[in-house]
């Protein structure tokens, strides 16, 4: 099946979460395409279905349609930090949010780091940071632009002979075919007490929320906030509380991240905004910090 410029075999899907349990899933918006969006009545985890299978979906990442990555023609760090773009923005905060956890020089594993900037940033705060990522388009500019530590793999087959202190996955869970699967892999990755920073879709934030109502009243038909075909899967904090669960994490931190944050807009009504965004989890992802059993 062809969704835009992505085409790739699909297969019905059911919740990672409470495969075990049977638990049954609530139809939230069927799109024009036939693919379901479903909330998972056991853990309250959305997903899609029918979804591209595994090979699919990996395959998707190597399409130029993915990601624009002209920021990196002719690409310069000082640039970039002057910019103060949304990118460069993000990438300060969850430097800031290793930190409240964790101390310099402690080695970091950025799961799905895309290009890589995370690795860069961390690296030049003082952590010990690598990357992996499975997209060779991606990766590839981790280590020819940005010249960081980055491979080319999939974590369940990336063996060292070390451990980590501290793991990010941040904006991939909901890309993956089996979260837990890799949830349990980073805990195999990491030191006894060590920390999981990650950031997911948080579909009962404001816009999603609103955005998910206007489709339930006949007022949209695409679904499009959801990010399907790349997004199979949404959270919130009840089910990100279980997947952490079942891989051997426990949650110690939720909350979110304002666009107002992330633009670099810090006065002091945008910081009213801020904060209560964090602290209410109202945006429309949601960040989790999570320590190992």
């Amino acid at each position: 099946m062809k969704f835009g410029p992505f085409e790739g075999s699909i297969e019905d899907a059911t919740c990672p979460l409470c495969i075990d349990r049977n638990s049954s899933a609530q139809l939230i918006f069927k799109n024009r395409d036939g693919i379901g969006f479903y909330k998972c009545l056991g853990c309250n985890l959305m997903l899609a279905s029918p979804r591209f299978t595994e090979e699919s979906m990996l395959k998707i990442y190597e399409n130029e349609a993915f990601a624009d990555l002209s920021m990196y023609d002719n690409w310069s760090y000082e640039e970039w930090r002057q910019s103060r773009s949304r990118s460069y923005n993000i990438e300060q905060q969850k430097i800031l949010l290793v930190k409240r956890y964790l101390p310099e020089k402690s080695r970091l594993l950025d799961v799905g780091c895309g290009t890589g900037l995370f690795v860069l940033e961390a690296t030049r705060s003082g952590f010990l940071c690598e990357g992996i990522e499975p997209s060779m388009r991606l990766s590839g500019i981790g280590s020819n632009v940005l010249k960081v530590p980055v491979s080319t793999v999939q974590i369940e087959d990336y063996n060292i002979t070390y451990k980590f202190n501290g793991i990010v996955i941040w904006d991939v869970l909901e890309h993956l075919y089996d979260p837990v699967r890799v949830m349990r892999r980073c805990g195999e990755l990491l030191e006894s007490d060590g920390f999981l920073f990650l950031q997911v879709p948080n579909y009962k934030g404001i816009s999603n929320s609103y955005k998910t109502q206007l489709h339930r009243l006949g007022l949209k038909n695409n679904f499009k906030h959801f990010g399907f075909p790349w997004h199979v899967y949404s959270f919130d904090r009840k089910s990100l509380s279980v997947l952490s669960r079942q891989a051997g994490f426990k949650p110690v931190l939720f909350e979110s991240w304002s666009h107002l944050l992330k633009d670099g807009k810090t006065g002091s009504l945008s910081q009213i905004i801020i904060n209560l965004a964090r602290q209410q989890c109202l945006s429309d992802y949601i960040v989790c910090v999570a320590q190992k059993y």
